[in-house]
């Protein structure tokens, strides 16, 4: 029976937790993954996602509606007012999210699994835990990293 020390990938990105979610986005685009650990010394403290980068955002940029169904030229004068207000505001929080680190954005609880843990005991903890990777340690160390892909290839295998 395959284990994580079989499966694993062991060239992990990580953050740290005082880089910008900027930097991670960055990272996930240009190296096409979609998540990583948070590391703390050697020590995984938390996990960084797509979707967790996208919830944060949604809720900080919400946009703005028009006020009604057939505005009268007062009330598209009203909009465009606070349309411009709200582009100001838009760029200011643009400007402040820049600064958001990965600590303030990341899961702090993190599921970590041990080399020897088997190919259906990770398939069983990501399907019962909703997770899509699982951090690799030893000793506390990060040493490796099993996404799902990683346990289809060695189921088909």
């Amino acid at each position: 029976m395959k284990t994580a020390k079989d499966i694993m990938n062991k060239r992990v990105i990580y953050f740290s937790p005082e880089d910008s979610i900027f930097e991670v986005a960055r990272v996930f685009s240009r190296e096409k993954i979609s998540g990583a650990p948070v590391v703390n010394g050697d020590r995984v403290i938390g996990v960084i996602s797509n979707s967790d980068i996208v919830k944060f955002m949604h809720t900080k940029l919400s946009k703005t509606e028009f006020s009604s169904q057939n505005p009268s030229l007062s009330m598209i004068l009203l909009d465009l007012a606070n349309i411009g207000r709200d582009f100001l505001t838009f760029k200011k929080e643009c400007n402040r999210i820049s600064k958001t680190k990965v600590k303030d954005v990341m899961k702090r609880e993190v599921l970590v699994i041990s080399l020897d843990t088997g190919l259906i005991d990770i398939a069983d903890l990501m399907e019962k835990k909703d997770v899509n990777r699982l951090p690799v340690v030893e000793k506390n160390k990060l040493i490796g990293m099993v996404c799902r892909a990683d346990v289809i290839k060695a189921l088909v295998e």
